[in-house]
């Protein structure tokens, strides 16, 4: 009998673990996302983030830029501080920030040719 309730005991306290609610502080990524790129010598360009996948402090989803669409990923602290990394057709891009409620923002690197900048992205 004390044998089967530790395993239920186990089987309850992974499901809660997998669910997420354990981490109830953590802000809800999932949705898409307008996201607005400065570079660094003035000009900017827009782009989406399309979060369809949010478990616990990983994401995936997809980044599309001049309606071209690539895989993204990335992660969010406890401290509500978020990674995200996608390239486009030629390089890399990080972002690299933190989220408030339905808003992001933060610096990104674009790798070859480098190129830096702000960002901020709202919640549709």
């Amino acid at each position: 009998m004390k044998k089967r309730f530790l395993t239920a005991l186990s089987i309850f306290a992974i499901i809660v673990l997998l669910s997420g609610c354990l981490f109830f502080g953590l802000p809800n990524l999932n949705g898409s996302w307008d996201v607005v790129m400065t570079y660094s010598g003035g000009a900017s360009e827009t782009a989406t983030f399309h979060i369809e996948q949010h478990i616990i402090y990983n994401y995936r989803g997809r980044f599309c830029l001049d309606s071209n669409c690539k895989e993204l990923f990335g992660m969010i602290s406890n401290d509500h501080e978020v990674s995200i990394n996608t390239w486009t057709s030629e390089s890399g891009i990080d972002f690299a920030g933190s989220v408030n409620k339905n808003t992001m923002s933060g610096t990104f690197t674009i790798f070859e040719p480098l190129a830096e900048g702000t960002w901020e992205a709202t919640r549709r």
